[in-house]
């Protein structure tokens, strides 16, 4: 039985000129964290020692907001929810670490009014060459407006609201719902072709650390209990105003590392600007709703380097709306049907001089067979290293081209476990870059060269073409 757990129980601003169906990281009424990982002990609690993630958030509009968490385990299910209230221009941080040991006290925002005394202020001056005049006085219009308090946001909007304080108690329910789908897991063939044996199973390696999962963000109206899931979460709780930014930041402390990205900005756009013309984000979960979120990208491009003798390794983050674990609720199911080695992507990587290997290939010896690699990507978000224990390259270094099911040529097979083939399952997704250089680490967001759901043209060999564009081809 799914369980979705609200942890403890948005009213809006003006929106920034939106960019609708444009991969951009501008004001959005949605962030997506698109992968948290925390370490932990063998025990399962969090381990200070090991690695954790922090996402930071920022109400860019003068108006007090409420902000709707929904964290996802790595099947896409929602398993916990909470609401945290911003006033105008606030911030709030959260290392998830904190939010595995129940830990809200660490995170929460009041709703308390604040007040400023010099040389603070609430009411921002322009002081500059182009300020409206010379002094601050009745006569000058201020270019920011002053932040409105936590107050705005009223009892009846959120009458069980942050901040929660320290809730230790939930703590390890918390952990048991996020990292049971985290176990490994075995693989089976899809049943289509002959797998290529050489490689290792992703799945397979997995232990009890890290727990990861990913996080969503909404501006909403009023706290709720609900998940993005519920259709009434779409009509009269989420709101359309994009004033959200934020990042994400991961840190290894036991390697002194860390690395950092954008959080994945997703604009709304309301009536027939864009809204029900696409399918967007949430829609393919949403019963039907129209969720008004522009969609992500189909097709993807990304350099990599794997070197392991010179402690040189990039691995990619994928984030997909979809998942093709098929008991998402029984980690240790023995079904032939748990985890089908087929997988709804393609791939092909470039080494430096332009040699090319796919994710599929033909051999022919004696007779001829398609030799498919095994699906890597199973979950709705992981991390998986680039190197040949795990995929075909071409060579050390080189770049690679994902593709996901909306982009395929027509005459691709798509390998879906349950058949029903991409115009049922609108896959979109997102990518990133961890990489490890010695003892220095980089992180990056991998390019969108494809979004077929709002360009239907955007599929293979011509990736990225929409009107007044030259294809790539």
């Amino acid at each position: 039985m799914r369980r979705t757990l609200p942890l403890l129980l948005a009213l809006a601003a003006a929106a920034a000129e939106a960019n609708f169906c444009a991969r951009d990281d501008v004001p959005a009424a949605t962030l997506l964290f698109p992968y948290v990982e925390v370490g932990v002990t063998p025990e399962g609690v969090p381990d200070p020692q090991a690695e954790t993630t922090i996402s930071r958030i920022v109400n860019v509009s003068p108006n007090a907001v409420v902000v709707h968490f929904t964290v996802w385990d790595v099947t896409g299910v929602p398993r916990v929810v909470f609401d945290e209230i911003l006033s105008g221009f606030d911030a709030l941080q959260i290392n998830w670490r904190d939010f595995l040991n129940g830990r809200g006290d660490l995170f929460d925002t009041a709703r308390t009014d604040l007040t400023a005394s010099a040389p603070l202020t609430r009411t921002p001056y322009q002081w500059g060459p182009d300020r409206p005049c010379s002094l601050p006085g009745p006569a000058c219009t201020d270019p920011l407006p002053e932040a409105q308090n936590r107050g705005a946001v009223t009892e009846g909007q959120c009458p069980v609201s942050p901040p929660y304080g320290d809730r230790s108690d939930l703590a390890p329910l918390i952990r048991t719902l996020l990292r049971g789908s985290t176990v490994a897991r075995d693989q089976v063939e899809c049943g289509w072709d002959v797998l290529d044996p050489t490689h290792e199973l992703f799945v397979g390696t997995l232990g009890p650390s890290p727990i990861w999962f990913y996080v969503t963000a909404d501006v909403v109206g009023s706290c709720t209990p609900t998940s993005p899931m519920d259709p009434a979460y779409w009509n009269g709780v989420a709101r359309d105003d994009n004033v959200l930014i934020g990042d994400v930041i991961y840190l290894s402390p036991a390697g002194n590392r860390s690395e950092m990205m954008p959080a994945v900005h997703i604009e709304a756009a309301a009536g027939a600007g864009g809204g029900p013309s696409v399918t967007g984000f949430y829609e393919e979960r949403s019963a039907g709703a129209e969720t008004r979120r522009e969609p992500l990208g189909t097709a993807f491009g990304f350099s990599y380097a794997s070197d392991r003798w010179a402690g040189i390794e990039t691995s990619l983050i994928l984030w997909k709306n979809l998942t093709e674990m098929s008991t998402a609720d029984d980690p240790q199911a023995d079904s032939w049907s748990e985890t089908s080695s087929c997988g709804s992507y393609v791939y092909y990587a470039w080494d430096m001089n332009e040699r090319v290997r796919g994710r599929e290939s033909l051999m022919c010896d004696p007779g001829c067979w398609y030799l498919p690699s095994v699906n890597q990507f199973p979950f709705a978000t992981q991390k998986v290293p680039l190197s040949l224990e795990y995929f075909d390259l071409a060579g050390g270094e080189g770049w690679i081209l994902l593709v996901l099911p909306p982009s395929y040529a027509q005459a691709f097979v798509d390998r879906t476990p349950d058949g029903q083939g991409w115009t049922q399952r609108p896959y979109m997704g997102w990518t990133g870059l961890v990489l490890n250089y010695g003892t220095y680490t980089a992180g990056s967001e991998g390019a969108t060269l494809a979004n077929a759901h709002c360009f239907p043209m955007q599929s293979l060999p011509d990736l990225g073409v929409s009107a007044g564009m030259t294809p790539i081809r």
